[in-house]
């Protein structure tokens, strides 16, 4: 990616050699992934705004069951965060659930959401019924880190921009090539990727984001309104302990 300068100069003042790859996982540490069975039909988007709205609000009962068997454990109310900080876990994702050949023929009300409980650091399942506005089923899991979303993308460049080291980089990248302020993440075009601690085995700065995978970090692809793109390759952002990072070969 062609950089701007600001940023640029701020990691190579470090030594910092940029990743040559986006980072493959080591190959004895398996990567952890979500597991996304087939859904039939798409829910449209007004009924994923009222999942999610559901899932979030949910006073889910302490001892629940678990779904899926695989690295979940019992849900529990109370206390959910979302990437701000806010109350409630941050939606991921909603799709319409798998239905047995057997189901009948009428439209399907339930309606699986992810969520990313910031404050336990789990990834949230939930099936909802959009008729009752109830949650009928709940699994966590650990470990477990689905693409980020657009909102995360863009908490994410707030922690750079509060970090005294990048934050100026990239306010000063963005100015030099727009002529503008940057006040805001919108303002930006993002792009986003999940980063597990396993990839940056034997890498300079490995052990900073060691705790990647089992926390929510995140590379960025930040492209400014001209289309040229503002350096971030070699910067984790650790979304669950709000810190950046700068690693490199």
């Amino acid at each position: 990616m062609s950089a701007a300068l600001g940023l640029t100069a701020v990691l190579a003042g470090g030594g910092i050699a940029a990743l040559r790859t986006a980072g493959s996982p080591a190959s004895d540490a398996p990567e952890p992934a979500a597991v996304v069975a087939s859904h039939s039909g798409r829910l449209t988007p007004g009924e994923s705004r009222e999942a999610s709205r559901i899932a979030v609000g949910a006073a889910t009962r302490p001892g629940t069951a678990a779904r899926g068997g695989q690295d979940t454990k019992k849900d529990t109310a109370g206390g959910e965060r979302n990437a701000a900080g806010g109350p409630g876990a941050e939606p991921l994702d909603t799709r319409r659930p798998p239905r047995p050949k057997s189901a009948s023929s009428a439209p399907d009300s339930r309606a699986d959401v992810q969520l990313y409980d910031y404050a336990s650091d789990t990834l949230i399942t939930r099936l909802v019924d959009l008729r009752s506005k109830k949650v009928l089923d709940s699994a966590r899991q650990h470990g477990v880190q689905p693409p980020p979303t657009l909102a995360e993308a863009r908490e994410a460049v707030k922690v750079v921009l509060a970090d005294r080291r990048l934050g100026p980089g990239m306010r000063d990248s963005y100015t030099s090539q727009t002529g503008k302020r940057l006040t805001s993440p919108s303002q930006l075009r993002l792009q986003s990727m999940s980063f597990l601690g396993s990839r940056a085995k034997g890498v300079d700065g490995a052990r900073k984001v060691s705790r990647c995978g089992e926390h929510r970090c995140v590379q960025l692809f930040v492209r400014l309104p001209g289309g040229k793109w503002i350096d971030t390759s070699r910067i984790v952002i650790d979304l669950s302990a709000r810190r950046a990072a700068v690693i490199g070969l």
